[in-house]
């Protein structure tokens, strides 16, 4: 698909449904990414102090990093696997193409989204259905969070020896 074919329908869809169009999908990014983050932040801190307490004041740099990630990679993990029904049903949700909703997006904001997407896969799939595609999501959000737990110590250690050194 060329970028002007894109754009083509862009400007269509634009036309036809006015700005709104490009908000498209937010309320089901939002009903996935807040409770992902309400579980992962909150969990990271006290992981990472306990780590951090084992490594102890003989810790090394790398000792200090390896703490970070992993306490990063553990709250992204746990966060993963608790909101894991919630991307099966908005992954569900975008490449579904039902009347119910539209071409373009709508009913998710609606109380039909619990209705017509959550249930109908724990009916379908049970538990399992609603935790379809767990592995993967874990598998990236662990490793991602770590990494950018790790990133932020280790800018926030430079940031702060350059200010007190100078």
């Amino acid at each position: 698909m060329k970028l002007q074919d894109n754009l083509q329908r862009l400007i269509l869809l634009e036309t036809v449904r006015g700005y709104r169009v490009l908000w498209t999908g937010m309320g089901a990014q939002l009903a996935r990414d807040v409770p992902f983050s309400a579980i992962c932040w909150p969990t990271l801190e006290p992981i990472r102090r306990r780590l951090l307490s084992l490594v102890g004041d003989e810790g090394n740099a790398a000792s200090v990093l390896g703490a970070n990630f992993l306490a990063g990679f553990a709250a992204g993990s746990l966060a993963a696997f608790a909101t894991c029904p919630l991307d099966v049903a908005k992954t569900r949700r975008q490449i579904e193409h039902s009347k119910l909703y539209g071409a373009m997006g709508e009913g998710w904001e609606s109380s039909a989204f619990l209705h017509h997407i959550v249930i109908p896969i724990q009916q379908t799939g049970g538990v399992r259905g609603l935790f379809t595609g767990v592995g993967p999501r874990v598998g990236r959000a662990g490793p991602s969070v770590g990494i950018v737990v790790s990133f932020y110590e280790v800018v926030k250690y430079i940031l702060y020896q350059r200010n007190t050194d100078s």
